[in-house]
């Protein structure tokens, strides 16, 4: 299944209608409202044929699935992997390009070449970071639009559920794009924010007294609801943790041979500057911690899923966990998304997963089965990794909390005993809390 609302919802045509009021805008609703449906009567009202579009490798085939479900348009599209698939449109023999980020930076010179009607960012977020290649190759090394392939297209969109996904800062280069701000990065900052030195990176936290300025320079740019906002209600979910005694040998062995690492991990996390915890001995300890945990719980759901336990969905970060939880389900009925599922087949294994009652497990990691998705069909959530950025987090529980649940959602995140997990949860629900003082209730 995927995830596409109905298109009768009166905010879904306010929605519409505000892209198609604006030239470069950001459509920021909460994951579920379906926003790629929006966009897409968007184009319609428009009359908009030939453009770009570029999403995350894993949602791109949604695209292609949600304009034949809701436009009448005889738009051709072509899903964007090769040299071929882009000389194809480049020759005007398709009228939209679909294709990842990858791909969109990899032909950014061709891209730049190319007159457009349109141009859409699904899943923007992507482009948080003014020095990614993936941002610069789309906004340019300004993010003003002057150069790069967003440059082109006599409308540009961007979409996502989560436009600060790590801190209130991310917002600069989308604002930058649209043209809501006409300050340079570091001029943003001394305008809006409070620098605070780290031991590896700065954070900033917003000046109070520049938070209403900023509140209504992204509502004249972006427009954001919420279900509460759109009159929709979805039942409750509640959230718990759960510790779990696994071999913590090899973790304890990695915070020897680097003294101090602990520390600096929760520095990092605490005061910002994850930049740092990208870094290898880093990588190495998540992904320990994980493998450490994975053998412990694939036995517990095994018991649990015994005992009754309905449908369930697991996100990891890492392949190891996956795997290792596969493996101990054995036998009973389960699907994966990961970085190694092959594009036609994803789709495929959501359709079963929401489908097969005898599917009884979907395990999917963060990055590839963490957006445009839904699996509504289980109502038990488990966290066996969450990632530090609480945005990521919040999009992989809206995967099963969306339009389209019945039950209260019950989520489970997954610690290891004796490690820094839950230390590292209670960061990042701080952090969370910083990005609403920003972007507010209502917005």
């Amino acid at each position: 299944m995927i995830d596409a609302p109905l298109l009768d919802l009166p905010y879904q045509d306010d929605g519409a209608a505000f892209l198609a009021g604006r030239v470069r805008a950001g459509l920021f609703d909460e994951p579920g409202l379906g926003k790629t449906a929006q966009a897409i009567k968007a184009l319609d009202r428009l009359g908009l044929e030939r453009g770009l579009i570029v999403a995350p490798a894993s949602v791109c085939d949604v695209w292609i699935n949600e304009t034949r479900k809701f436009s009448a348009a005889p738009r051709r599209l072509l899903r964007g992997r090769s040299s071929d698939d882009l000389n194809l449109w480049l020759r005007h023999r398709t009228d939209v390009l679909i294709c990842s980020y990858e791909m969109a930076t990899k032909w950014r010179r061709e891209l730049e070449r190319d007159f457009r009607e349109f141009t859409i960012w699904d899943e923007s977020h992507y482009l948080k970071s003014n020095a990614a290649r993936r941002t610069r190759a789309a906004f340019g090394h300004q993010c003003d639009g002057k150069f790069g392939y967003g440059k082109w297209g006599a409308y540009a969109w961007l979409l996502t559920g989560t436009p600060m996904s790590n801190a209130p800062l991310d917002i600069w280069t989308w604002l930058r794009f649209v043209q809501g701000t006409f300050l340079t990065y570091r001029q943003f900052i001394a305008r809006y924010f409070i620098e605070i030195p780290g031991a590896f990176a700065s954070s900033y936290k917003s000046r109070p007294e520049c938070v209403p300025e900023l509140r209504d320079i992204i509502r004249r740019y972006s427009l954001r609801r919420t279900l509460k906002d759109v009159g929709l209600q979805l039942p409750e979910m509640w959230v718990t943790t759960q510790e779990v005694d696994g071999d913590t040998a090899a973790v304890r062995s990695m915070l020897a041979e680097h003294e101090g690492l602990d520390a600096a991990v929760r520095q990092a996390v605490e005061k910002g500057g994850l930049s740092f915890l990208d870094a290898g001995h880093i990588a190495t300890l998540r992904r320990l911690v994980g493998e450490a945990k994975a053998p412990v719980f694939g036995r517990q759901l095994v018991e649990e899923l015994g005992g009754g336990l309905d449908k369930v969905v697991v996100f990891c970060a890492h392949k190891a966990p996956i795997h290792i939880l596969s493996k101990a389900l054995g036998d009973i009925g389960h699907v994966i998304i990961d970085g190694d599922t092959p594009q036609g087949r994803r789709t495929e294994h959501v359709q079963r997963f929401q489908e097969d009652p005898e599917c009884r497990v979907f395990i999917g990691n963060l990055v590839a089965a963490g957006t445009g998705i839904t699996l509504t069909a289980a109502s038990q959530l488990v966290m066996l990794e969450s990632d530090w950025t609480p945005a990521v987090n919040a999009q992989a529980l809206k995967r099963v909390h969306r339009i389209g649940q019945g039950r209260q959602v019950h989520v489970r995140f997954i610690s290891l005993a004796k490690s820094i997990d839950a230390e590292i949860a209670a960061a990042v629900a701080r952090k969370t809390q910083q990005i609403v003082e920003v972007q507010g209730s209502d917005i």
